[in-house]
């Protein structure tokens, strides 16, 4: 895209593959993206052959719906391409088995839609397992690399316990960290201390991160982040409070930081999602607009708070993808 830094969004229609490069004096490092439909997967593969693109650091599933996932787990099946690290939500983590038989029994399109997200799960970790892989879960504060600068904004751990709350319609424990002795034993093994999915111990332990690693929900703070822009949709056709389905707010939201300018790729997250990553994330240089364009998705604010100079939507081009009154608030923040 710039100085080292290139997106390739692979024009799939209503699905979403991403490939982030940093070019540096080691070489070009990549990461990659959900994976599209399952239909999408020949051409991506193709695609990344024919352009040398087959090693990645890392292999994200932003979330597992099928437009995301289904493609992710044919490509890590193909052994032509190599990956270090990979990343992924286990729901089996956060609620009980027979909770999810349950969620995912019967006809109603919400046990569907549990179904799909299990299924999609257990395979995404079985070809993860097949690469001698074992995915981390991308909760707010997790670093994805280095190089190109990738760290996860969200979601936190409590609202991503909320979004399954809703999604199953069954109770989510809390979750409880390791013990001190557990990540202290860590930090000796590694010489230095570890950087889990939730930050390193001395984070964990500071309460002046604990928003940033998630373990209490932050509050927006509108008024301190919105330069001039604030209200200045107020009477446009972007809604003030979306609403979307509760597994998009799940999404991993993922932010780049090159030359001190701020990129964000958002998967399918809703505004309660985006409400909550941390507020120096605003005026971005580039930013992946959620939902192929959904009018579900972005807010009147999260388009003034984010005002992208460049904003890339993965859409076929009907009348809802993308959103016409999401492509003209985004015209309109510049």
């Amino acid at each position: 895209m710039f100085n080292g830094l290139e997106i390739d969004m692979l024009a799939l229609g209503d699905a979403d593959c991403i490939v982030v490069t940093q070019y540096t004096n080691f070489g070009p490092q990549r990461i990659l993206i959900d994976g599209g439909n399952a239909s999408d997967a020949p051409v991506i593969s193709e695609l990344l052959c024919s352009r040398g693109m087959t090693n990645f650091w890392a292999a994200v599933s932003t979330h597992q719906h099928n437009d995301h996932a289904r493609g992710l787990i044919k490509l890590l099946q193909n052994k032509s391409i190599t990956i270090s690290t990979g990343w992924m939500h286990d729901v089996r983590n956060h609620v009980a088995a027979d909770a999810l038989r349950r969620a995912s029994s019967g006809n109603s399109s919400r046990a569907d839609d549990v179904k799909e997200v299990l299924e999609n799960t257990k395979e995404l970790v079985s070809a993860f397992a097949s690469r001698n892989l074992s995915p981390q879960e991308p909760f707010a504060g997790a670093t994805i690399a280095g190089y190109p600068s990738m760290i996860v904004l969200g979601p936190s751990l409590p609202l991503y316990q909320r979004m399954l709350r809703e999604f199953t319609k069954v109770d989510v424990p809390s979750f409880t960290p390791p013990p001190v002795s557990f990540l202290e034993t860590l930090s000796a093994i590694g010489g230095t201390a570890p950087r889990t999915r939730y930050g390193t111990l001395s984070e964990m332990l500071d309460p002046s991160v604990e928003t940033m690693y998630g373990i209490v929900p932050p509050a927006p703070a509108y008024g301190s982040l919105l330069s001039t822009l604030a209200g200045v949709l107020e009477n446009s056709s972007v809604k003030k409070n979306p609403e979307t389905q509760p597994f998009n707010n799940t999404s991993a939201i993922l932010g780049v930081i090159v030359n001190g300018h701020r990129l964000m790729l958002t998967g399918d997250a809703g505004s309660v999602a985006l409400d909550a990553i941390p507020p120096e994330w605003k005026r971005l240089l580039w930013m992946q607009v959620p939902h192929h364009g959904s009018e579900g998705n972005l807010s009147q604010s999260n388009i003034e708070r984010f005002c992208p100079k460049f904003a890339y939507v993965s859409a076929r081009g009907d009348m809802s993808h993308p959103s016409k009154a999401i492509v003209n608030g985004l015209v309109k923040v510049g």
